[in-house]
């Protein structure tokens, strides 16, 4: 078939069949651009040389010229993708586009630019692939084309720019945020998802009770600004506290950020340092250690709990662990036929507070005796340490043994704190104790489990 043979009229107008025409001793690729993308890309045809004196070698060349521009038009021509589809085509594209060295841009921008820019990247593609790609991420993408000398749709669209920067608004914020996120949900149980997403969601659809559905683009520093006044009437009108507020401004200021350097969205970044002045962290009451003693650890009953209940409770004065600690304990940490029985606190199915939180509590005297009434843990509470807090709580106060609204059941953990500073304690193991993390370097392998139930038998005596 000659150069200047024609086809039938196609998706993208009359071609001829190769689209070569010699220019010299050198093939040149000529094709039209279609009519509805030449406004588009500021141009009517493309033309870019093979380098290639042999017909054969200029064919195969044109095969690559055609399947780049074909998907770049084909991209160009069609409806955008949703929010989620276009973040995943975009950050493909810049990973890819990084591999193969060169910048991505999207492909209006490059339409927008010089032609020689244009063409100098199609000529790149051009190339066999053993040379176009420079990395193992880029040969990769290509791997799945069996071998074939025609450039991937990823490929084509990482060089042309065929995945456009996603037009995110406040909607779309959070599911876009969270799957950049998504170290952060490692070892996550369903209920701690869910308020890790929650916290978030709760920011911005409060944002869009205020603003509207707004493009990110075009939240302004005035809307952020606007935001935190509403947020101040709120605190002197109804009673909200400025942490509320500020953790609002910190979810939206952070999630914008993190989609802002992913995408390269160039956002204003309006909510940097929004923030209200005065907020100061609530201090928990500790219990005093007779009123422990007496109401807590020496009496059959405590208010109206069940007995599992009543022994989570106990278990947070003897021990000093947090109650989602206690309530998670499954079986097999259970360990109560070691030579020093103890419980071995491990992020099982759920995510633990700080990395220090995990660690080994050994059991002694009255812990003891009450973990071996719950050999297999408290599975009433297992899945619903909140749920817990909140039927506890609501027991203590109804019966009397909530002395301020400031005390609680996590109180009972400051009690033990207390009493490891009343006898002594030294502070590095008081920190191993309350799974803490440690101040300064961390010398060593720390206190044994023999040394710190030697302290723990000593702190309610």
């Amino acid at each position: 078939m000659h150069g200047n043979q024609r086809l039938p009229k196609g998706t993208f107008g009359y071609q001829t069949a190769t689209y070569l025409v010699r220019r010299g001793n050198v093939w040149q690729y000529r094709r039209r651009v279609p009519t509805h993308l030449v406004e588009r890309l500021a141009t009517t045809e493309v033309r870019v040389s093979t380098k290639a004196r042999d017909r054969t070698e200029a064919m195969r060349a044109a095969a690559s010229i055609s399947a780049a521009l074909e998907a770049q038009w084909a991209k160009l021509s069609h409806p955008q993708p949703s929010a989620s589809a276009a973040c995943v085509d975009y950050k493909a594209a810049l990973a890819t586009a990084d591999a193969l060295g060169v910048t991505y841009r999207p492909a209006a921008d490059i339409g927008a630019s010089r032609l020689e820019d244009l063409l100098e990247r199609v000529e790149k593609l051009a190339q066999p692939l053993h040379l176009l790609t420079r990395s193992s991420a880029a040969s990769a993408s290509t791997s799945a084309l069996g071998g074939s000398p025609t450039p991937g749709c990823e490929i084509v669209s990482a060089v042309l720019g065929g995945a456009g920067k996603p037009e995110l608004t406040l909607s779309t914020l959070v599911d876009a945020y969270q799957k950049l996120a998504s170290d952060q949900t490692i070892g996550k149980s369903e209920k701690q998802l869910k308020q890790w997403k929650g916290k978030h969601q709760r920011a911005v659809d409060t944002l869009i009770a205020r603003i509207g559905d707004k493009p990110l683009a075009e939240i302004t520093r005035d809307d952020a600004l606007d935001f935190r006044d509403w947020w101040i009437s709120r605190i002197k009108d109804e009673g909200y506290t400025r942490n509320s507020a500020n953790k609002n401004f910190g979810s939206l200021a952070g999630m914008m950020r993190t989609v802002d350097e992913a995408f390269r969205l160039n956002l204003s970044l309006p909510f940097k340092g929004v923030r209200i002045a005065g907020a100061k962290y609530t201090r928990r009451q500790a219990y005093d250690p007779d009123f422990v003693r007496q109401h807590f650890l020496a009496a059959p009953q405590i208010g109206g709990l069940n007995a599992e209940a009543a022994d989570i409770v106990r278990m947070v004065a003897l021990t000093g662990m947090r109650p989602s600690e206690i309530v998670a304990l499954e079986a097999r940490r259970i360990r109560l036929d070691d030579p020093i029985p103890h419980l071995q606190i491990r992020p099982d199915a759920r995510q633990l507070k700080t990395g220090a939180s995990e660690r080994d509590m050994p059991l002694v005297g009255q812990a003891l005796e009450i973990m071996c009434q719950h050999r297999d843990g408290f599975p009433r509470y297992r899945a619903s340490a909140d749920s817990f807090s909140a039927i506890a709580n609501k027991c203590l106060y109804t019966a009397g043994l909530r002395p301020t609204r400031a005390h609680s059941v996590y109180s009972l953990r400051h009690s033990f704190k207390d009493r490891m500073i009343a006898i002594g304690t030294p502070e590095r193991l008081q920190d191993e104790l309350m799974g803490h993390t440690l101040k300064g370097m961390p010398y060593g392998n720390g206190s044994t489990l023999k040394h710190r139930a030697e302290w723990m038998a000593k702190i309610w005596s």
